[in-house]
């Protein structure tokens, strides 16, 4: 009777051991499924966003330095294709009503946005186009040659809500922080010169090109950060130096993107209908969604960086 009951519990042991085994392979096969998973889709994706990053280093780099960096002719039509701009005609507003670009004195310490707005001083063997290029982003009236950091001072933005919204662009969008900083720079002292909330244009270029200055498609079609119709709109860029080129530059692009919307949004009489001018659309129903991913993202920037929105 012992001997049985032993080999009885024996048996019992065993089958539990076996169980419990059982599980433990099947638990460590399930996870190691999904670390196969997980390479794998990082495999695939990693290329995209080291593509990303070296395209908005380049944006940077031209930004910074247009004379020594230029837009490669690969670097011009990659990177995503922002939701398409419509073709708004602005035939009544002509390129001359663009406000024309002002001196200024520059301080010797520079930030990114101060160094892509500064004008360089003519050289000898500098050419008139790069010259163009570089002269592009001078603002009209940096309110008493101000730094952006006193701008946004100025309008109520302290140094921790700027830090926030930076990081907050940053991260979603995998920008560089120096890079973030200079649209955040740019959206301000631009948003400032047009009375217009510089959250919105921020979440436009968010919307339209994820803040790639490259973004693009067909020669022509919806261009750079705010993916500007360069087919309609490629006077106001001409004013500033070779038009398709400046299409490209960052702060230029910015700037005549705002001109576009401040219009649209005069003709129209609020923000959601200048944005339904701005994407083309003739009513809310055939926007496909933009205005209001437009304005959501206004919403999450200010709630990021506790900034109250201004209608």
């Amino acid at each position: 009777m012992p001997l049985t009951t032993a080999i009885t519990m024996s048996r019992h042991l065993a089958s539990g051991l076996y169980r419990n085994m059982s599980e433990f392979v099947r638990t460590c096969a399930i996870y190691l499924g999904i670390a196969v998973l997980v390479a794998a889709v990082m495999v695939f994706s990693m290329p995209g966003l080291r593509t990303q990053a070296l395209q908005m280093h380049g944006a940077l780099m031209y930004a910074l330095a247009p004379e020594t960096f230029g837009p490669p002719p690969s670097a011009i039509n990659a990177g995503p294709i922002g939701p398409l701009v419509g073709a708004i005609s602005l035939d009544s507003v002509p390129a001359s009503a663009l406000p024309p670009a002002g001196e200024r004195q520059v301080s010797p310490a520079k930030s990114p946005a101060q160094q892509l707005t500064a004008p360089v001083a003519s050289e000898p063997g500098v050419s008139a186009k790069n010259h163009a290029l570089a002269k592009a982003a001078e603002p009209v009236d940096l309110k008493g040659n101000q730094t952006p950091a006193q701008v946004l001072e100025s309008m109520g933005v302290s140094r921790g809500q700027q830090e926030a919204l930076i990081k907050y662009i940053s991260r979603k969008y995998l920008v560089a922080t120096d890079a973030a900083a200079m649209f955040v720079d740019t959206a301000y002292v631009v948003g400032g010169e047009m009375k217009l909330d510089p959250l919105l244009l921020l979440s436009v270029m968010a919307t339209e090109s994820r803040f790639n200055p490259y973004a693009g498609g067909q020669p022509g079609g919806p261009t750079g950060l705010m993916q500007v119709m360069l087919s309609i709109h490629r006077a106001k860029f001409a004013k500033y130096g070779r038009g398709d080129a400046m299409a490209f530059n960052p702060v230029a692009n910015v700037r005549v993107g705002a001109f576009i919307l401040n219009y649209c949004i005069d003709r129209r009489g609020s923000i959601a209908g200048g944005l339904l001018c701005y994407c083309g659309a003739t009513s809310p129903g055939a926007d496909g969604g933009y205005t209001e991913k437009v304005l959501s993202e206004r919403r999450r920037m200010a709630l990021a960086a506790s900034i109250a929105l201004k209608d």
